[in-house]
Order: structure tokens, then C-alpha cells, then sequence
């Protein structure tokens, strides 16, 4: 009788212990997922900051260490586009096809902001993250809080080489999940460039 009774109690307690073993699961199957797309929209807002720096440098010659100077940059500034026509023989290079007026070129000034989110750029992009300039500074789910954007040169064997960092903590790219306790380092950074190396990766494994 006491061993039905011992029983009677253990199987409840089976059935709870199973119920919180199986929601803890789910739990961190729904984090991990929703992590995953918290941190891939983050990815490619850089890849597109990154681009918008690479033209701002290509432009003035340096990268930029605020966002209003890029913002700027893309809604009002042009870039110029150097345009070819013709084709050069076999027997000259492209200088002397030009130079004989086989080949013409023309420098053109395309809007910077056409220029850099072309057609050919926007196909490479993940198409579940639409693109919005005015919200490119914005790490997403944290109440317009901006990633954090430094710009400068570092010195590489005896040359002078610009560079770039745009980063955000993973504690701000997971804001609003359970995260803590997780595999992820809440305290470092998702980033692109680098401060100390002439790099425009990003540190998601590029």
C-alpha cells in the first residue's frame, strides 16, 4: 500500500518535471532561432554601412567617423562615373585605343546613394531585411539606439592606411530576449573593420 501511494505521488511529479524539461527546450530552440535573425539583419545593415563608407572614402578620400557627415553623403552628394565606349584592337592597350579616338570616355555624376545600392549590389543583399537608408544607423529592436562608428588610420609597414570600425554590443543586437545564460558573450561586439587592422571584414566569420 505504501509503495502505491509513494508512486501515486512520483508520477505528477514526473509529468511536472517532464513539462519543464520540454519547455526549457523549446525555450532555448525559440531563442536560438530568433537569435539567429536578430543577428543576421544586423549583418547586413554593416554590409550596407560598410558600402556607404567604402564610396564616402572613395569620394573624400577617408572614412567617416559620425553618421550625420554619411547620411549627407548618400541623400545629397554624387559620385563621378567614368564611362567607356569603343573597343581597343588587339595591337594597342586601352591608353593608346584612347588616345587614337577608338575609345571614348565620359565622366558622368551618378547620385551617391543610386551608385552605391545599385542594381547589382541590391540583388547580393538578404532580401528579408528591406533596405532603409534613414535607418541605417539604428541597431534594430532598441529604440533608435545608433551602433557605435569610430574612423581614423593605423600605420602598415611605413604606410599610412585608413580604416574603419562600425560595431554594436550583442547585449543591444538581443535586446528583448532571454539571452542571458546563453552562448552568446552579451558584452562584446558584432562587428565590421577595424580600428587596429586595415580590414573591411566583419568579425561573423567573412
Amino acid at each position: 500500500m505504501k509503495a502505491k501511494q509513494i508512486a501515486l505521488i512520483l508520477i505528477p511529479l514526473n509529468i511536472i518535471l517532464a513539462y519543464f524539461v520540454y519547455n526549457s527546450i523549446n525555450s532555448e530552440v525559440e531563442f536560438q532561432k530568433l537569435a539567429k535573425v536578430r543577428i543576421a539583419e544586423n549583418i547586413q545593415k554593416l554590409k550596407d554601412i560598410r558600402a556607404v563608407q567604402i564610396s564616402y572614402k572613395n569620394k573624400h578620400k577617408g572614412f567617416s567617423d559620425d553618421f550625420d557627415s554619411l547620411l549627407v553623403f548618400m541623400n545629397y552628394d554624387s559620385v563621378a562615373v567614368v564611362k567607356s565606349e569603343g573597343e581597343a584592337p588587339d595591337s594597342l592597350t586601352e591608353l593608346q585605343a584612347v588616345q587614337a579616338g577608338l575609345i571614348s570616355r565620359d565622366t558622368i555624376y551618378i547620385a551617391a546613394k543610386s551608385h552605391i545600392f545599385n542594381e547589382d549590389y541590391l540583388t547580393t543583399r538578404n532580401e528579408k531585411f528591406p533596405l532603409n537608408i534613414e535607418q541605417l544607423r539604428y541597431i534594430p529592436y532598441t529604440a533608435d539606439k545608433s551602433y557605435e562608428i569610430d574612423a581614423g588610420s593605423v600605420e602598415k609597414g611605413e604606410v599610412i592606411v585608413q580604416v574603419f570600425e562600425v560595431s554594436a554590443k550583442y547585449g543591444d543586437v538581443l535586446i528583448g530576449l532571454d539571452a542571458e545564460n546563453k552562448k552568446y558573450d552579451l558584452s562584446s561586439f558584432l562587428r565590421v573593420g577595424s580600428m587596429s587592422e586595415a580590414s573591411l571584414n566583419g568579425n561573423w566569420g567573412e
